[in-house]
């Protein structure tokens, strides 16, 4: 299986030392159709780009922040399980402010620019 290290504050809408508590995190990157890191349309984990505005926005045909990146994707059970190791008091954060994220089959994208490739893990 494949790993990454955040090495870098990844962008977010989370708090930024929340997003800072990631930096050190080795983790299992999912199992997914396209070679990783791919391109993934992204959403805000709190929330913010699913409101009213973001529903009008869309029917307007504007813009809203859901963009493509260059990104990892990694199981959101298997993230928390490696932030609670790393920082306990930032897994309770998303525990917390995003439970709707803490189910299986869900996922976090980190920014290619904030991770590097590491050697496989046992």
């Amino acid at each position: 299986m494949r790993h990454i290290r955040v090495i870098a504050m990844p962008p977010g809408e989370a708090p930024e030392r929340i997003r800072a508590a990631w930096i050190g995190v080795v983790l299992p990157l999912a199992e997914t159709k396209g070679s990783q890191p791919g391109i993934w349309i992204t959403q805000g984990v709190l929330g913010k780009d699913r409101g009213l505005l973001a529903r009008i926005k869309r029917l307007l045909g504007m813009l809203v922040v859901e963009q493509p990146s260059v990104a990892y994707a990694v199981d959101v059970l298997a993230a928390m399980e490696s932030l609670r190791a790393h920082s306990p008091s930032a897994a309770m954060w998303w525990e917390r402010h995003t439970p709707h994220l803490l189910v299986p089959g869900k996922r976090f994208c980190f920014s290619a620019a904030c991770c590097e490739e590491v050697g496989t893990q046992a």
